[in-house]
Protein backbone atom coordinates (compact mmCIF):
# COMPACT_ATOMS: atom_id res chain seq x y z
CA UNK A 1 0.00 0.00 0.00
CA UNK A 2 0.99 3.60 -0.32
CA UNK A 3 -0.12 7.02 0.83
CA UNK A 4 -0.51 8.01 -2.82
CA UNK A 5 1.92 10.89 -3.02
CA UNK A 6 1.10 13.04 -6.00
CA UNK A 7 4.34 13.03 -7.97
CA UNK A 8 3.85 16.57 -9.26
CA UNK A 9 2.89 18.32 -6.01
CA UNK A 10 4.41 15.99 -3.41
CA UNK A 11 1.10 16.11 -1.52
CA UNK A 12 -0.34 13.00 0.10
CA UNK A 13 -3.55 12.23 1.96
CA UNK A 14 -1.92 12.56 5.34
CA UNK A 15 -0.85 16.11 4.42
CA UNK A 16 -4.53 16.82 3.79
CA UNK A 17 -5.56 15.30 7.11
CA UNK A 18 -2.75 17.14 8.91
CA UNK A 19 -3.96 20.46 7.51
CA UNK A 20 -7.51 19.69 8.63
CA UNK A 21 -6.39 18.72 12.13
CA UNK A 22 -4.43 21.99 12.34
CA UNK A 23 -7.52 23.93 11.24
CA UNK A 24 -5.55 25.14 8.21
CA UNK A 25 -8.58 25.29 5.97
CA UNK A 26 -6.83 27.06 3.10
CA UNK A 27 -4.06 24.46 3.11
CA UNK A 28 -6.68 21.72 3.45
CA UNK A 29 -8.54 22.96 0.37
CA UNK A 30 -5.36 23.36 -1.67
CA UNK A 31 -3.96 19.99 -0.68
CA UNK A 32 -7.31 18.24 -1.21
CA UNK A 33 -7.48 19.63 -4.73
CA UNK A 34 -4.06 18.11 -5.47
CA UNK A 35 -5.23 14.56 -4.75
CA UNK A 36 -6.47 12.24 -7.46
CA UNK A 37 -9.61 10.41 -6.29
CA UNK A 38 -9.19 7.89 -9.09
CA UNK A 39 -5.88 6.68 -7.66
CA UNK A 40 -5.67 2.99 -6.81
CA UNK A 41 -4.96 3.64 -3.12
CA UNK A 42 -7.07 6.77 -2.70
CA UNK A 43 -8.43 6.98 0.83
CA UNK A 44 -6.30 4.24 2.37
CA UNK A 45 -3.98 6.46 4.40
CA UNK A 46 -6.81 8.57 5.82
CA UNK A 47 -8.75 5.34 6.40
CA UNK A 48 -5.80 4.00 8.37
CA UNK A 49 -5.65 7.17 10.49
CA UNK A 50 -9.39 6.91 11.09
CA UNK A 51 -9.03 3.28 12.17
CA UNK A 52 -6.28 4.18 14.61
CA UNK A 53 -8.40 6.97 16.10
CA UNK A 54 -11.46 4.68 16.36
CA UNK A 55 -9.46 2.03 18.19
CA UNK A 56 -8.17 4.67 20.60
CA UNK A 57 -11.71 5.96 21.18
CA UNK A 58 -13.11 2.45 21.68
CA UNK A 59 -10.11 0.52 23.08
CA UNK A 60 -12.32 -2.38 24.24
CA UNK A 61 -14.25 -2.44 20.96
CA UNK A 62 -17.88 -1.44 20.61
CA UNK A 63 -21.17 -3.18 20.06
CA UNK A 64 -23.32 -2.39 17.06
CA UNK A 65 -25.64 -0.53 19.40
CA UNK A 66 -22.76 1.60 20.74
CA UNK A 67 -21.61 2.39 17.22
CA UNK A 68 -25.16 3.30 16.17
CA UNK A 69 -25.47 5.55 19.21
CA UNK A 70 -22.18 7.27 18.47
CA UNK A 71 -23.13 7.79 14.82
CA UNK A 72 -26.56 9.17 15.80
CA UNK A 73 -24.93 11.56 18.28
CA UNK A 74 -22.39 12.63 15.66
CA UNK A 75 -25.07 13.29 13.05
CA UNK A 76 -27.21 15.14 15.60
CA UNK A 77 -24.28 17.39 16.49
CA UNK A 78 -23.82 18.68 12.96
CA UNK A 79 -25.26 22.13 12.44
CA UNK A 80 -25.35 21.50 8.70
CA UNK A 81 -24.37 18.70 6.40
CA UNK A 82 -25.86 15.71 8.24
CA UNK A 83 -27.76 14.90 5.07
CA UNK A 84 -24.41 14.32 3.36
CA UNK A 85 -23.81 11.23 5.48
CA UNK A 86 -25.61 7.89 5.60
CA UNK A 87 -25.82 6.51 9.15
CA UNK A 88 -25.50 2.92 7.90
CA UNK A 89 -22.33 3.70 5.96
CA UNK A 90 -20.83 5.56 8.93
CA UNK A 91 -21.60 2.59 11.16
CA UNK A 92 -19.87 0.30 8.70
CA UNK A 93 -16.82 2.57 8.61
CA UNK A 94 -16.62 2.40 12.42
CA UNK A 95 -16.95 -1.38 12.36
CA UNK A 96 -14.22 -1.62 9.69
CA UNK A 97 -12.02 0.76 11.70
CA UNK A 98 -12.46 -1.25 14.89
CA UNK A 99 -11.50 -4.38 13.01
CA UNK A 100 -8.27 -2.71 11.84
CA UNK A 101 -9.61 -2.30 8.32
CA UNK A 102 -7.97 0.62 6.57
CA UNK A 103 -10.07 0.49 3.41
CA UNK A 104 -13.84 0.33 3.05
CA UNK A 105 -15.68 -2.22 0.97
CA UNK A 106 -15.38 -1.87 -2.77
CA UNK A 107 -18.96 -0.73 -3.31
CA UNK A 108 -18.56 2.43 -1.21
CA UNK A 109 -17.85 5.66 -3.05
CA UNK A 110 -14.17 6.54 -2.43
CA UNK A 111 -14.72 10.31 -2.33
CA UNK A 112 -17.66 10.13 0.11
CA UNK A 113 -15.76 7.62 2.22
CA UNK A 114 -12.75 9.94 2.30
CA UNK A 115 -15.00 12.84 3.32
CA UNK A 116 -16.52 10.79 6.13
CA UNK A 117 -13.11 9.55 7.31
CA UNK A 118 -11.75 13.11 7.39
CA UNK A 119 -14.68 14.57 9.34
CA UNK A 120 -14.89 11.65 11.76
CA UNK A 121 -11.13 11.57 12.33
CA UNK A 122 -11.18 15.28 13.15
CA UNK A 123 -13.97 14.69 15.66
CA UNK A 124 -12.23 11.70 17.23
CA UNK A 125 -8.92 13.56 17.53
CA UNK A 126 -10.71 16.40 19.32
CA UNK A 127 -12.57 13.96 21.62
CA UNK A 128 -9.33 12.17 22.45
CA UNK A 129 -7.65 15.48 23.23
CA UNK A 130 -4.75 14.84 20.87
CA UNK A 131 -2.58 17.92 20.68
CA UNK A 132 0.03 18.57 18.00
CA UNK A 133 2.35 15.80 19.26
CA UNK A 134 -0.45 13.24 19.40
CA UNK A 135 -1.63 14.27 15.96
CA UNK A 136 1.87 13.82 14.54
CA UNK A 137 2.03 10.37 16.14
CA UNK A 138 -1.34 9.45 14.61
CA UNK A 139 -0.22 10.59 11.15
CA UNK A 140 3.13 8.82 11.49
CA UNK A 141 1.45 5.57 12.54
CA UNK A 142 -0.97 5.81 9.62
CA UNK A 143 1.97 6.42 7.27
CA UNK A 144 3.74 3.33 8.63
CA UNK A 145 0.61 1.21 8.18
CA UNK A 146 0.21 2.28 4.57
CA UNK A 147 3.86 2.39 3.53
CA UNK A 148 4.73 0.43 0.43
Amino acid sequence: MTTDIDTVTGINELDVLGALLAFDFIGFAQKSAALDPSGAHYGQAVGAAFGIAVRHRFPQGATGQEIDGYVAEFLGSLEAGAEDFDAGVLGRLFTDGLNAGSAPGEHLDPERTMQAHLVLTLRLVRELGLGPDGQRELLAEAARLTAA
